[in-house]
This record gives structure tokens, sequence and C-alpha cells, in this order.
């Protein structure tokens, strides 16, 4: 073969390739029945009968700092976007749907961000503030909604991207692309009296209609009938998180109480600041630990608090970026003072997290399980303990409400404890 024909099939193998990574990185368009991409005007694409109109707002630069690429809302009653939807976006019964879009908060307000009806049922996402100096997420459907400070939070000022899931009675969050916290939808027959509206939250009895205005941006408005698998998601959002944390764990010892935690990945990590409380809201600064910055393989990180208070310290990291951003971990709970010779359950009753705190004497493998009150198992996972007290967090908001029993099982024998569902 000549030199020529070679290029040539070089380039066309390239271009191949460069066509095959376009296609699969493209959001999906399986079941998007509207798409708002806001660049400039509310123009829909998709085809459902929804129009948008765009009252006392501006139109601003997106998360890649491209003009008139997303809208600025002012954070007044008289500053949002009203949506006719015909019904294409009432969902009600077994619909299943996703809703997915960017934003932009600098922490202004407690805020509305997307709200069909939510006070009647319907779905709405939106903004919270429940622990001084963490803003975080929620998500409401049926009169339940899913989110919390140590779950959904997210760092201000800097753009995000939210997926919000209806899956066959299951509520899920996923921010930047990454899965957060699920609950069970709740049990109101939704209506929709009144327009969908973004930029603040409604409800048809306020005049004008709407209260909890939003002071910042929004882009991309996608709503899908169908639920979004993950993989999906991913594709979605235009930024990813440049830290992805995994397990975040705690285990008291002589020495004071040693946290270790790990990261999936990270991007331009800059550092941890690990932060303490002994009320679960007011956090203080006790130490950091420096990042590797960047990396694609798991790593591992510790740092013990050797002047823990005496009672239930509370612990989370905030996670700094080189370029100043930062984010928050889950807040984990460790009972310092407690008899290590029994499991520990806290709190009792539970509504969406379980701290579990075993100790153990050496190293080993134990088997947990949850069971209801006649001993059926409803979850079990194999857990590698270190000598001195282990903390973890189970997520416990899918159990009905009820009583329950978390269940210890070793190679001397088994422990149980009895704790309730709120």
């Amino acid at each position: 073969m000549k030199l020529k024909q070679l290029l040539l099939l070089a380039v066309l193998l390239i271009t191949s390739c460069l066509l095959t990574f376009s296609l699969f990185a493209q959001p999906t368009t399986a079941g998007l029945i509207c798409h708002f991409k806001l660049d400039g005007n509310t123009t829909k694409i998709g085809p459902a009968n929804v129009t948008a109109t765009a009252v006392s707002t501006t139109y601003t630069t997106n998360n890649a700092n491209a003009a008139n690429r997303a809208l600025q809302f002012g954070g007044n009653l008289n500053s949002y976007i009203d949506f006719v939807d015909n019904g294409n976006l009432d969902f009600a019964g077994t619909n299943n749907f996703t809703v997915s879009f960017s934003f932009f908060f600098n922490g202004s307000t407690t805020s509305g961000l997307i709200d069909n009806c939510l006070n009647y049922g319907g779905w709405g996402v939106w903004l919270w503030s429940t622990v001084a100096g963490t803003w975080n997420l929620q998500f409401n459907y049926k009169n339940n909604s899913v989110g919390s400070a140590a779950a959904t939070n997210f760092a201000i000022g800097s753009w995000h991207h939210v997926a919000a899931v209806r899956n066959n009675g299951t509520i899920s969050l996923y921010i930047d692309g990454a899965f957060r916290l699920s609950a069970t939808e709740g049990t109101t027959a939704p209506t929709y009296p009144i327009n969908m509206q973004a930029g603040a939250m409604c409800y048809g009895s306020f005049s004008p209609p709407r209260y909890n205005p939003f002071g910042g941006k929004i882009d991309e408005i996608r709503v899908y009938n169908r639920a979004l698998s993950a993989a999906e998601i991913i594709v979605l959002a235009p930024f990813s998180l440049p830290l992805k944390m995994g397990d975040f764990t705690a285990v008291k010892k002589s020495t004071g109480i040693q946290l270790d935690w790990e990261t999936l990945s990270e991007e331009n990590t800059s550092h941890f600041d690990v932060e303490r409380s002994t009320d679960g809201i007011h956090f203080s600064y006790i130490g950091k630990v420096n990042a590797a910055g960047n990396s694609s393989d798991k790593l591992a990180y510790t740092f013990t608090d050797v002047n823990p208070a005496s009672g239930t310290n509370f612990y989370r990291l905030k996670m700094a970026d080189l370029d100043g951003t930062s984010s928050l971990s889950r807040v984990i709970a460790v009972k310092s003072g407690i008899n290590l010779l029994t499991i520990e359950l806290f709190p009792n009753p539970a509504n969406e997290v379980l701290q579990v705190q075993i100790p153990a004497v050496k190293k080993e493998t134990v088997s947990l399980f949850i069971t209801d009150a006649l001993g059926k198992s409803l979850y079990n996972r194999s857990i590698q303990l270190t000598e001195g007290n282990n903390v973890m967090s189970i997520p416990v908001q899918q159990l009905p409400k009820g009583h329950y029993y978390l269940v210890v099982n070793n190679k001397e024998g088994r422990q149980s404890k009895a704790f309730v569902k709120q």
C-alpha cells in the first residue's frame, strides 16, 4: 500500500473514532419532551406542547463564560420564567420522569429553582439551608422531599448540574453527575392548578403566586418522561466534580478519633479541611490534610483528632480545589465516651441515616444485617473492622416507618440492637 493511501486510511480511522466518541458523548434524546437551551431566548426543543416566557430577566454567561447562554434572575418575585405546559409536564400516578438543569448560586437567599405545583403534590427543586453556612438541594414530589445538608450540599459561587429523578416510587438527586441521595416519594395525589415557574417557589394563594425568589443563573432545562440512568445523567452534566469521594469512616483509638477517607478520583484538588462539631450544626476547623491534586486512582487519607470533645463528635471534610472553590463531605458522628463493649446506634429513632458504632478488639471481617420485626433481612453487607471503635453510616430513608434490628455476626457470635425508623 502506498504512503498516500496509508495516510488517507489513518485520517479516516481517526475521523471515525472522533465521530464515535462524539456520538456517545451526546446527551440522550430518548424520552426528552422539552429542552430550553436559554441561549438568548426561550425557544423550546422537543415534541411536548410547552411554551416559556422570561419575565424581568437578563441573558448572561454560562459555565463556559459564553455570553447570552444562560438566564440571570433578579432575586425578586417579579423575575421568573412562566411555563405553559398544557399538562405535558404534570406528572402523576406511576409516571417516571427526570428534570435536568444547571444553576449558579452565590448564597443570597433560600430560593426556588423550578416549581411545578410542589405545594399541591407536584414536583419541584429548590435550595435550602438548615445548617449555618451550608446550602443543599431538595427535590419534592407528592409532598415528600429528598435532600439534606450532609448529602446534597454544594459549593456556592460556582456552576452545578442537578438531575431530579422519579423512578417507580423513589425520588433521587444527582449533583454534577454524581448520585447523592434517594427517598420514597410522598402519598399525595398531585394536582396542577397553576403554571410551572422557574426562579421562585409558587403558591396560588399569594399575589403574585410566588415566594422565595432566586437570585442566580439557570441554564439548559430538560424534562424527560422517563427515569434516566446514572450513565445518562453523567453525560448531561456539562461539568463534573473535581473530586469524587469514596468511604468516610472513623475509629475510636487510644490516641483519639481516627478519621479515614478515600477519593476515587481527583482533579486540581488542593487539600482537606477537617471540621468538628458537638451539635451537628456549628462546625469549626481542627486540621488540614494535603491532597494529591490529580489522580484517577483510589487514594486513602487519614487524620486523628487527638482532643475529641466528650459525648458525640460530628466530623465533616471541606474539600478545597486549587481554584479556590470547595465542597463539603457528608457528616459522620462518633460517641467518644461510650462503653467499648456494646454496639451503639444513633440517632434512634432514625430518619435518613443511621450511624453505627461497632467496637472491635482486633482486626476482623463481620457481617452486618438490618432485619424487620419478623426477622426478614432487608439489608446486608460485609465490613472490615479495625481495632477500636468503628463508625459507619447506613442510609435508611427507604425503609418504611417501624421497628428494626441491626445485627452483627462474627466468629464469636451475634449481637443485635433495636432501632426505630421515623
